[in-house]
């Protein structure tokens, strides 16, 4: 069995799984800590409060900002943005792999609830990795 923090090979499978677990662990209001980095940008730090599916705080490293643009760091919006790279995975080319190259999208998610705890996808033969690190999670309600 694998650790908590060992990525696997995210699959459409893999996400509808983690996805179904979310849904049955009827967390609605939550505040949660995201950390992303990329080769083209530096590491920014994600602070999201989320009840009944709204983001109703949202900062950006340590800045207040509106709190619609922040659903993409919501668990909800991280299953999206996963979604986006398994279709991202199937044109290497977009991100700019050579011919013949892949796309590794890897992810890890919590076994009980089904949040993402990290992502990180990495492009064979061009510099276009990601990575999204899940540092803080707290439920606060049902």
């Amino acid at each position: 069995m694998m650790g908590c923090s060992s990525l696997s090979s995210l699959t459409p499978e893999s996400l509808q799984s983690a996805r179904q677990r979310w849904e049955a662990s009827g967390i609605t209001y939550y505040r949660m800590v995201v950390e992303s980095k990329s080769d083209r940008l530096a590491l920014t730090k994600y602070e999201v409060t989320v009840r009944d599916l709204e983001v109703i705080k949202f900062l950006e490293n340590g800045q207040l900002m509106t709190a619609e643009s922040g659903h993409a760091y919501s668990v909800e919006g991280l299953f999206h943005v996963l979604a986006q790279e398994l279709d991202l995975a199937k044109k290497p080319e977009l991100l700019g792999a050579p011919p013949g190259f892949s796309i590794y999208p890897m992810a890890s998610f919590d076994s009980k609830t089904g949040r993402l705890l990290r992502y990180q996808r990495s492009v064979g033969g061009a510099k276009s990795s990601i990575e999204i690190d899940v540092k803080d999670f707290e439920a606060l309600g049902k």
